[in-house]
């Protein structure tokens, strides 16, 4: 069996239109190897990718995480808006609801990405979140963390 090439549709063709097409098209109607494979097309060789939780230098490690975790994100609570698209600079917000497996609780984090474009790929990607935004659904963590930040 051989692989079908994913393509971006015509009209696609800056790396925040790209990025908005990904997000808003494949991603709520879960088509996560399309997803993935465009994704990776955006995305230069040599990228470096950072997070609160993560660092990687290069595609293929980028990729695997984004493998994992966009299914997770993947519901009716996903929003994205593009807020920055030029040949140099994309950034964009959004919002993620992410259920603890086994549990009741589930996590709404708010993020903001910075991603650097030269040659029409991403070489820098830092996102900005606070992990422990929604820790406050978990009964005793939520308010130890809470108390954690006001004694500062």
């Amino acid at each position: 069996m051989t692989q079908q090439r994913v393509t971006f549709p015509a009209g696609v063709e800056t790396v925040g239109q790209k990025v908005e097409y990904v997000s808003q098209r494949l991603m709520p109607q879960r088509r996560f190897d399309e997803y993935v494979a465009l994704m990776g097309s955006v995305l230069a060789e040599n990228v470096h990718y950072v997070d609160p939780v993560h660092e990687f230098r290069g595609r293929p490690a980028t990729v695997a995480m984004l493998a994992k975790y966009v299914p997770r994100a993947a519901n009716d609570k996903f929003r994205f808006k593009l807020l920055v698209d030029t040949e140099s600079l994309v950034i964009w917000k959004w919002t993620i609801a992410i259920k603890i497996r086994f549990t009741p609780f589930e996590f709404i984090i708010n993020g903001l990405v910075h991603a650097e474009v030269s040659g029409g790929q991403i070489v820098y990607q830092r996102e900005y979140y606070d992990p422990m935004e929604s820790i406050g659904v978990i009964p005793l963590f939520g308010w130890l963390y809470k108390l954690a930040l006001r004694m500062g």
